[in-house]
Protein backbone atom coordinates (compact mmCIF):
# COMPACT_ATOMS: atom_id res chain seq x y z
CA UNK A 1 0.00 0.00 0.00
CA UNK A 2 1.22 3.23 -0.91
CA UNK A 3 2.81 5.43 1.94
CA UNK A 4 1.38 8.83 2.20
CA UNK A 5 2.34 12.08 3.78
CA UNK A 6 0.87 11.64 7.04
CA UNK A 7 3.03 8.48 7.99
CA UNK A 8 6.10 10.53 7.26
CA UNK A 9 5.18 13.17 9.12
CA UNK A 10 4.32 10.91 12.19
CA UNK A 11 7.14 8.93 11.46
CA UNK A 12 9.18 12.33 11.58
CA UNK A 13 7.62 13.74 14.61
CA UNK A 14 6.89 17.13 12.16
CA UNK A 15 3.71 18.06 10.74
CA UNK A 16 2.31 17.11 6.82
CA UNK A 17 3.10 21.21 5.54
CA UNK A 18 6.85 20.45 6.83
CA UNK A 19 6.92 17.04 5.34
CA UNK A 20 5.70 18.74 1.76
CA UNK A 21 8.14 21.69 2.03
CA UNK A 22 10.68 19.12 2.84
CA UNK A 23 9.77 17.05 -0.59
CA UNK A 24 9.41 19.91 -2.99
CA UNK A 25 13.21 20.82 -2.10
CA UNK A 26 11.66 24.09 -0.42
CA UNK A 27 15.31 24.62 1.73
CA UNK A 28 16.01 27.86 0.31
CA UNK A 29 17.51 30.12 2.84
CA UNK A 30 16.85 27.43 5.81
CA UNK A 31 19.10 27.40 8.97
CA UNK A 32 21.08 23.76 9.17
CA UNK A 33 18.88 22.41 11.28
CA UNK A 34 16.04 22.99 8.93
CA UNK A 35 18.34 21.09 6.33
CA UNK A 36 18.81 18.42 8.28
CA UNK A 37 15.43 17.99 9.37
CA UNK A 38 14.57 18.05 5.85
CA UNK A 39 17.13 15.59 4.95
CA UNK A 40 15.91 13.00 7.13
CA UNK A 41 12.54 13.22 5.80
CA UNK A 42 13.53 12.89 2.60
CA UNK A 43 15.11 9.89 4.15
CA UNK A 44 11.91 8.42 5.52
CA UNK A 45 9.88 9.14 2.38
CA UNK A 46 12.35 6.84 0.85
CA UNK A 47 12.45 4.24 3.45
CA UNK A 48 8.78 3.97 2.93
CA UNK A 49 8.72 4.27 -0.67
CA UNK A 50 6.81 6.76 -0.97
CA UNK A 51 6.81 8.39 -4.85
CA UNK A 52 4.36 11.12 -5.44
CA UNK A 53 4.18 11.33 -8.88
CA UNK A 54 3.00 14.63 -9.10
CA UNK A 55 5.77 16.18 -7.35
CA UNK A 56 7.94 14.82 -10.00
CA UNK A 57 5.78 16.41 -12.59
CA UNK A 58 5.72 19.51 -10.85
CA UNK A 59 9.84 19.92 -10.69
CA UNK A 60 9.96 19.13 -14.21
CA UNK A 61 7.85 21.68 -15.66
CA UNK A 62 8.30 24.36 -13.09
CA UNK A 63 4.29 24.06 -12.24
CA UNK A 64 1.18 21.96 -13.12
CA UNK A 65 -0.82 24.88 -13.94
CA UNK A 66 -3.59 23.15 -11.91
CA UNK A 67 -5.35 25.09 -8.91
CA UNK A 68 -6.93 22.66 -6.49
CA UNK A 69 -10.65 24.22 -5.21
CA UNK A 70 -11.06 22.40 -1.91
CA UNK A 71 -14.49 21.99 -1.13
CA UNK A 72 -16.82 19.50 1.47
CA UNK A 73 -20.27 20.13 0.27
CA UNK A 74 -20.93 20.04 -3.55
CA UNK A 75 -23.89 22.83 -2.61
CA UNK A 76 -21.19 25.52 -2.02
CA UNK A 77 -20.26 25.19 -5.84
CA UNK A 78 -22.90 24.00 -7.61
CA UNK A 79 -26.21 25.74 -5.69
CA UNK A 80 -26.84 29.17 -7.20
CA UNK A 81 -24.91 32.05 -7.02
CA UNK A 82 -21.89 30.42 -6.18
CA UNK A 83 -22.05 28.44 -9.65
CA UNK A 84 -21.82 32.07 -11.29
CA UNK A 85 -18.58 32.44 -9.42
CA UNK A 86 -17.33 28.87 -10.15
CA UNK A 87 -17.79 29.71 -13.74
CA UNK A 88 -16.42 32.96 -14.05
CA UNK A 89 -13.21 31.75 -11.73
CA UNK A 90 -12.89 28.60 -14.14
CA UNK A 91 -13.03 30.66 -17.44
CA UNK A 92 -10.53 33.34 -16.40
CA UNK A 93 -8.04 30.61 -15.14
CA UNK A 94 -8.01 29.13 -18.31
CA UNK A 95 -7.45 32.56 -20.20
CA UNK A 96 -4.80 32.73 -17.71
CA UNK A 97 -3.41 29.01 -18.90
CA UNK A 98 -4.63 27.00 -15.76
CA UNK A 99 -7.05 24.56 -15.09
CA UNK A 100 -9.62 24.18 -12.01
CA UNK A 101 -9.29 20.74 -10.28
CA UNK A 102 -12.16 20.25 -7.59
CA UNK A 103 -10.76 18.10 -5.01
CA UNK A 104 -13.42 17.30 -2.25
CA UNK A 105 -12.64 16.99 1.35
CA UNK A 106 -13.19 13.70 2.18
CA UNK A 107 -12.20 11.30 5.71
CA UNK A 108 -9.65 9.70 3.47
CA UNK A 109 -7.51 12.50 2.92
CA UNK A 110 -6.55 12.23 -0.14
CA UNK A 111 -7.05 16.00 -0.49
CA UNK A 112 -3.21 16.20 1.56
CA UNK A 113 -1.68 14.20 -1.25
CA UNK A 114 -3.22 16.24 -3.44
CA UNK A 115 -2.41 19.77 -2.33
CA UNK A 116 1.27 18.63 0.14
CA UNK A 117 2.05 16.78 -2.78
CA UNK A 118 2.73 18.70 -5.84
CA UNK A 119 -0.59 18.16 -7.61
CA UNK A 120 -1.54 22.07 -7.64
CA UNK A 121 0.36 25.26 -8.01
CA UNK A 122 -1.99 27.15 -5.61
CA UNK A 123 -5.24 26.41 -3.53
CA UNK A 124 -9.16 28.49 -3.89
CA UNK A 125 -11.64 27.73 -1.46
CA UNK A 126 -14.96 28.89 -2.88
CA UNK A 127 -18.15 30.53 -0.20
CA UNK A 128 -16.59 27.95 2.83
CA UNK A 129 -13.35 27.06 4.18
CA UNK A 130 -13.59 22.99 5.62
CA UNK A 131 -12.79 22.72 9.24
CA UNK A 132 -10.10 19.88 8.01
CA UNK A 133 -8.05 22.45 5.90
CA UNK A 134 -7.47 25.10 8.25
CA UNK A 135 -4.07 23.69 8.71
CA UNK A 136 -3.55 24.91 4.94
CA UNK A 137 -4.26 28.71 5.77
CA UNK A 138 -1.78 28.26 8.39
CA UNK A 139 0.80 26.92 6.66
CA UNK A 140 0.65 28.47 3.53
CA UNK A 141 2.11 25.61 1.76
CA UNK A 142 0.83 26.93 -1.69
CA UNK A 143 -0.55 30.15 -2.15
CA UNK A 144 -4.40 30.48 -1.20
CA UNK A 145 -7.14 32.83 -2.48
CA UNK A 146 -10.29 32.80 -0.74
CA UNK A 147 -13.38 33.69 -2.77
CA UNK A 148 -16.71 34.71 -0.56
CA UNK A 149 -15.16 33.88 2.66
CA UNK A 150 -12.72 35.93 4.74
CA UNK A 151 -9.46 35.73 6.78
CA UNK A 152 -6.58 37.48 8.35
CA UNK A 153 -4.44 34.84 6.81
CA UNK A 154 -4.74 34.70 2.81
CA UNK A 155 -6.29 37.07 0.40
CA UNK A 156 -10.07 37.22 -0.16
CA UNK A 157 -12.69 38.31 -2.14
CA UNK A 158 -16.09 39.67 -0.85
CA UNK A 159 -19.31 41.70 -1.49
CA UNK A 160 -20.25 44.22 0.80
CA UNK A 161 -22.67 42.49 2.61
CA UNK A 162 -23.11 44.78 5.96
CA UNK A 163 -23.33 47.53 3.32
CA UNK A 164 -26.03 45.44 1.43
CA UNK A 165 -27.89 45.02 4.98
CA UNK A 166 -27.97 49.11 5.10
CA UNK A 167 -29.02 49.12 1.68
CA UNK A 168 -32.31 47.11 2.26
CA UNK A 169 -33.41 48.15 4.85
CA UNK A 170 -33.21 51.99 3.92
CA UNK A 171 -35.55 51.21 0.90
CA UNK A 172 -37.90 49.70 3.23
CA UNK A 173 -37.69 52.69 5.73
CA UNK A 174 -37.88 54.95 2.32
CA UNK A 175 -41.15 53.39 1.76
CA UNK A 176 -42.63 53.78 4.96
CA UNK A 177 -41.77 50.74 6.80
CA UNK A 178 -40.98 50.77 10.81
CA UNK A 179 -42.28 47.17 11.38
CA UNK A 180 -39.57 45.41 9.14
CA UNK A 181 -38.25 41.97 10.35
CA UNK A 182 -34.23 40.57 9.23
CA UNK A 183 -35.33 36.75 8.63
CA UNK A 184 -32.61 33.63 8.82
CA UNK A 185 -33.83 30.66 7.86
CA UNK A 186 -32.44 27.80 10.17
CA UNK A 187 -31.80 25.70 7.17
CA UNK A 188 -29.53 28.04 6.08
CA UNK A 189 -25.57 26.73 6.45
CA UNK A 190 -23.29 29.26 8.68
CA UNK A 191 -21.46 31.67 7.04
CA UNK A 192 -19.92 35.40 8.18
CA UNK A 193 -22.31 37.04 5.87
CA UNK A 194 -25.52 36.40 8.54
CA UNK A 195 -24.07 38.10 10.73
CA UNK A 196 -22.95 40.84 8.54
CA UNK A 197 -26.41 41.56 6.63
CA UNK A 198 -27.89 41.94 9.82
CA UNK A 199 -25.39 44.37 11.13
CA UNK A 200 -26.27 46.69 8.34
CA UNK A 201 -30.29 46.33 9.15
CA UNK A 202 -29.67 47.11 12.86
CA UNK A 203 -27.29 50.23 11.76
CA UNK A 204 -30.29 51.50 9.26
CA UNK A 205 -32.58 50.93 12.07
CA UNK A 206 -31.00 52.92 15.02
CA UNK A 207 -30.36 55.77 12.61
CA UNK A 208 -33.88 55.94 12.00
CA UNK A 209 -34.76 55.67 15.86
CA UNK A 210 -36.31 52.34 15.44
CA UNK A 211 -33.93 50.56 18.24
CA UNK A 212 -37.26 49.50 19.68
CA UNK A 213 -38.66 47.43 16.62
CA UNK A 214 -35.63 45.25 15.92
CA UNK A 215 -36.85 41.99 15.12
CA UNK A 216 -34.55 38.87 13.76
CA UNK A 217 -35.87 35.55 13.44
CA UNK A 218 -34.00 32.70 12.85
CA UNK A 219 -36.46 29.95 12.63
CA UNK A 220 -38.02 27.60 10.09
CA UNK A 221 -40.41 28.90 7.18
CA UNK A 222 -43.69 27.27 8.88
CA UNK A 223 -42.51 29.40 12.59
CA UNK A 224 -42.17 32.48 10.26
CA UNK A 225 -45.23 32.17 8.46
CA UNK A 226 -47.35 31.61 11.91
CA UNK A 227 -45.30 35.04 13.39
CA UNK A 228 -46.25 36.71 9.76
CA UNK A 229 -50.45 35.94 10.56
CA UNK A 230 -50.27 36.99 13.66
CA UNK A 231 -52.26 40.72 14.43
CA UNK A 232 -48.77 42.64 15.27
CA UNK A 233 -46.89 40.90 12.40
CA UNK A 234 -44.11 43.24 10.16
CA UNK A 235 -44.90 45.05 7.47
CA UNK A 236 -42.22 44.54 5.52
CA UNK A 237 -39.09 41.35 5.74
CA UNK A 238 -35.33 41.06 4.74
CA UNK A 239 -34.57 37.76 4.09
CA UNK A 240 -30.74 36.18 4.04
CA UNK A 241 -31.07 34.60 0.13
CA UNK A 242 -33.58 33.56 -1.83
CA UNK A 243 -33.95 30.55 0.13
CA UNK A 244 -35.84 32.64 2.31
CA UNK A 245 -37.86 34.68 -0.37
CA UNK A 246 -39.13 31.19 -1.99
CA UNK A 247 -40.43 29.78 1.13
CA UNK A 248 -42.34 33.02 2.43
CA UNK A 249 -43.63 33.69 -0.93
CA UNK A 250 -45.07 30.31 -1.29
CA UNK A 251 -46.37 30.29 2.46
CA UNK A 252 -47.97 33.64 1.79
CA UNK A 253 -49.68 32.39 -1.48
CA UNK A 254 -51.22 29.76 0.51
CA UNK A 255 -52.36 31.70 3.40
CA UNK A 256 -53.76 34.43 1.35
CA UNK A 257 -51.33 37.15 2.25
CA UNK A 258 -50.12 39.32 -0.56
CA UNK A 259 -46.69 40.61 -1.50
CA UNK A 260 -46.14 43.12 -1.26
CA UNK A 261 -49.79 44.70 -0.34
CA UNK A 262 -49.75 42.49 3.41
CA UNK A 263 -46.09 42.45 2.99
CA UNK A 264 -42.53 43.78 1.28
CA UNK A 265 -39.97 41.55 0.90
CA UNK A 266 -36.35 42.10 0.08
CA UNK A 267 -33.50 39.61 -0.35
CA UNK A 268 -29.74 39.29 -1.20
CA UNK A 269 -29.09 37.02 -4.41
CA UNK A 270 -30.04 38.39 -8.06
CA UNK A 271 -30.64 35.24 -10.07
CA UNK A 272 -32.97 34.13 -12.77
CA UNK A 273 -35.71 32.63 -10.33
CA UNK A 274 -35.86 35.17 -8.38
CA UNK A 275 -36.11 37.55 -11.98
CA UNK A 276 -39.33 35.34 -13.04
CA UNK A 277 -41.05 35.05 -9.36
CA UNK A 278 -44.40 36.54 -9.42
CA UNK A 279 -43.87 39.18 -8.42
CA UNK A 280 -40.29 39.80 -9.61
CA UNK A 281 -38.01 40.18 -6.14
CA UNK A 282 -36.48 43.25 -5.18
CA UNK A 283 -32.80 42.14 -4.34
CA UNK A 284 -30.13 43.24 -3.25
CA UNK A 285 -26.99 42.13 -5.87
CA UNK A 286 -23.12 41.94 -6.40
CA UNK A 287 -21.18 40.88 -9.20
CA UNK A 288 -20.91 37.14 -8.40
CA UNK A 289 -18.52 36.91 -12.34
CA UNK A 290 -15.96 39.72 -11.03
CA UNK A 291 -15.55 37.81 -7.63
CA UNK A 292 -14.55 34.66 -9.76
CA UNK A 293 -12.26 37.25 -12.27
CA UNK A 294 -10.30 38.70 -9.29
CA UNK A 295 -9.94 35.39 -7.80
CA UNK A 296 -8.35 33.94 -10.50
CA UNK A 297 -5.86 36.75 -11.23
CA UNK A 298 -4.64 37.08 -7.47
CA UNK A 299 -3.86 33.46 -7.80
CA UNK A 300 -2.23 34.01 -10.87
CA UNK A 301 -0.29 36.64 -9.62
CA UNK A 302 0.53 34.52 -6.14
CA UNK A 303 1.67 32.06 -8.37
CA UNK A 304 4.07 33.82 -10.14
CA UNK A 305 4.93 35.63 -6.98
CA UNK A 306 6.40 32.28 -5.39
CA UNK A 307 5.98 33.43 -1.87
CA UNK A 308 3.38 34.18 0.34
CA UNK A 309 1.02 37.25 -0.87
CA UNK A 310 -0.19 40.03 1.55
CA UNK A 311 -3.93 39.06 2.98
CA UNK A 312 -5.62 41.79 1.10
CA UNK A 313 -9.44 41.76 1.23
CA UNK A 314 -10.66 42.70 -1.76
CA UNK A 315 -14.61 44.07 -1.07
CA UNK A 316 -17.12 44.57 -3.96
CA UNK A 317 -20.32 46.97 -3.72
CA UNK A 318 -23.62 46.08 -3.71
CA UNK A 319 -26.67 47.63 -5.34
CA UNK A 320 -30.70 47.35 -4.54
CA UNK A 321 -32.63 46.22 -7.54
CA UNK A 322 -35.85 47.72 -6.67
CA UNK A 323 -38.80 45.15 -8.20
CA UNK A 324 -42.78 43.81 -7.46
CA UNK A 325 -42.07 42.80 -3.88
CA UNK A 326 -41.73 46.15 -1.98
CA UNK A 327 -44.16 49.12 -1.90
CA UNK A 328 -45.78 51.77 1.11
CA UNK A 329 -47.46 49.72 3.65
CA UNK A 330 -50.97 49.21 3.25
CA UNK A 331 -53.17 50.67 5.73
CA UNK A 332 -55.05 48.01 8.19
Amino acid sequence: MQPTIEEIAKRAGVSTSTVARALRGDLKGAQRRSVERALEIRRISEELGYRPSWRARALSKGKTHSIGLLYSDPMWIFEDPMNDIAVALTESLQTLRYDLRLIPVTKDQQWKELVYGGAVDAVVFLTSVPEATREVLASQIVPVVLVGDKSDEVPSIVPDDEAGGYLATRHLLGLGHERIVYFVSDTIRPHYSIEERRTGYERAMREAGLKGQLMVWNCGIAEAMGKLLSRDRPTAMIGYCHVEALGITHGAWSHGLSIPTDLSLVTFNDMAMTRYMTPPLTVISYDAAEMGRIGAQMLAEAIEAKSSVEAVNVVLSETLIARGTTAPPASR
